[in-house]
């Protein structure tokens, strides 16, 4: 059986749960094969796992299609990305002195990382922690690694989130027959595989536009500066649109067909499903417009110069697709803006895999393809299973049968009967024997008296 290394993703957002299996090829990206996806609306809230039980249902519906598409194959690993309200950044910075100009190595970076994890007073959990800033002699500085200073500082930044973002992800996972092989972060990994490394170095920023989440990341020269999630995503106008008297799904369908996040320039009115949609863009844009303005104002919460994001706005997310969001975010920022794709070192083998809503599972992925061993793999051939030949038990005269076909055995012809003769002459036989053996015990007995009584009789007549 041909043995290939697969990879497998997870994702568990507000709206649904993805899979994904793929195959790192030889560019240095993953060949997609397969996606399934199971609607999370009633389990996980903001990203983070609320219903435990229900999850798990979801996830092993979803696993469970993947194995169909590489049968025999069993999945045995997954990698998780994380992601949700409480993912966001934390700044803190350490600096150390030597008593003479020395060397900066490796070495000495990770002691003043492993200082974060130590000192930080944080609560949750840390799930990365990121160098952005290096200070040699209060000298700011790319690259510390090889050079000399009496001082060094440095600039983290940590990626935190609650405890129960991670924890309610293992409990779904637990007594299930596969393993959590690592955690992803997913605004992280997404950068990784949309941003340009252009964009990352003269500054960008990356918009997450969810169901019910919004992630906004900033990077400049080539490093993450700052990391939010907003409580807010595209299903606040999907509600907004229930005041009109229509259900969740129906108002989610009209968001996407008819939904515009700017006024259209005619201004006419048209009736869908029996509402004004003069009345379903009133609702559409001023959510829009709300959303966009919290997503401008974490410019100014970054510290960051507006004219230092000279790359733009990056848009991915199934909420990006709204008709006329992207103009409403570079009307309000004052920003260029495109829509994020993935590069093509990803090559997308399932039909599936195309719509942009699954970029964030593909690029959790990507990002595991890259960090996975050699040898390793998220999944098994099964095992080879031995028939076992049972042997019915032998009954005690049978083996007394199989004990005197062993011996060649004197048929009243004179023939012999050996042991590769059928199993009927062997009872024939045995019946012989035993006749044979009754009968001689009678005719001694009989020749006795007999012999006796012939003499008697001889003797009285002479």
């Amino acid at each position: 059986m041909e043995s290939k290394q697969y990879v497998v993703a997870l994702e568990i957002s507000s709206s649904k749960i993805v899979g994904v299996v793929g195959e790192p090829n030889t560019n240095g990206g993953v060949n997609v094969v397969d996606i399934e996806a199971e609607r999370g609306v009633d389990c996980v809230k903001y990203g983070c796992v609320q219903n435990v039980e229900e999850t798990k249902l979801r996830i092993n519906r979803v696993i469970s299609r993947l194995e169909s598409h590489i049968a025999p194959k069993k999945i045995t690993g997954v990698f998780v990305g994380i992601s949700g309200r409480s993912v966001r950044n934390y700044e803190m910075q350490f600096s150390t002195s030597f008593d003479e100009e020395s060397m900066i190595t490796e070495n000495v970076i990770e002691s003043l990382r492993k200082r974060f994890y130590s000192e930080a007073e944080v609560q949750g959990d840390i799930l990365d922690v990121i160098p952005c800033q290096y200070f040699i002699d209060n000298n700011e500085t790319l690259n510390p690694i090889g050079t000399y200073g009496s001082s060094i500082k440095v600039v983290f930044n940590g990626i935190i989130a609650k405890s129960t973002l991670k924890m309610n992800i293992r409990r779904s996972l637990e007594s299930q027959q596969y393993d959590i092989k690592g955690y992803v972060i997913t605004p992280l990994a997404v950068a990784e595989q949309v941003l340009s490394n252009e964009e990352r170095q003269l500054g960008c920023m990356l918009v997450d536009f969810g169901a019910e989440t919004t992630t906004v990341s900033i990077y400049r020269g080539g490093v993450l500066h700052y990391l939010v999630t907003l409580p807010m995503g595209s299903r606040l106008i999907t509600r907004d649109l229930t005041n009109l008297n229509m259900l969740e799904d129906a108002a989610e369908e009209i968001k996407k067909t008819t939904g515009k996040a700017m006024a259209s320039e005619s201004g006419r009115s048209i009736l869908i499903e029996g509402i004004q949609s003069s009345e379903v863009q009133n609702y559409v844009i001023s959510r829009s417009e709300e959303i966009v303005a919290n997503i401008n104002e974490q410019i100014s919460y970054s510290g960051i110069p507006r004219e230092h994001i000279a790359a733009g706005i990056v848009l991915v997310g199934g909420g990006a697709l709204l008709n006329g969001f992207g103009r409403l975010v570079e009307q309000m920022t004052k920003l260029k803006v495109r829509n994020g794709g993935l590069p093509p070192r990803i090559r997308l083998y399932s039909q599936a895999a195309g719509g942009t809503e699954y970029t964030e599972v593909i690029s959790i992925l990507a990002h595991a393809a890259s960090t996975i061993g050699v040898n390793d793999s998220c999944v098994k051939d099964p095992v080879a299973v031995t028939e076992e030949v049972v042997v019915p038990p032998v009954e005690e005269e049978e083996k007394k049968d199989e004990k005197v076909s062993e011996e060649e055995v004197e048929k009243p012809e004179g023939k012999k009967i050996s042991n590769t003769e059928s199993h009927g002459s062997n009872k024939f036989l045995r019946f012989y024997q035993n006749f044979k053996k009754r009968t001689t015990e009678l005719l001694e007995g009989a020749d006795d008296s007999f012999d006796d009584d012939d003499n008697s009789a001889r003797d009285n007549r002479e």
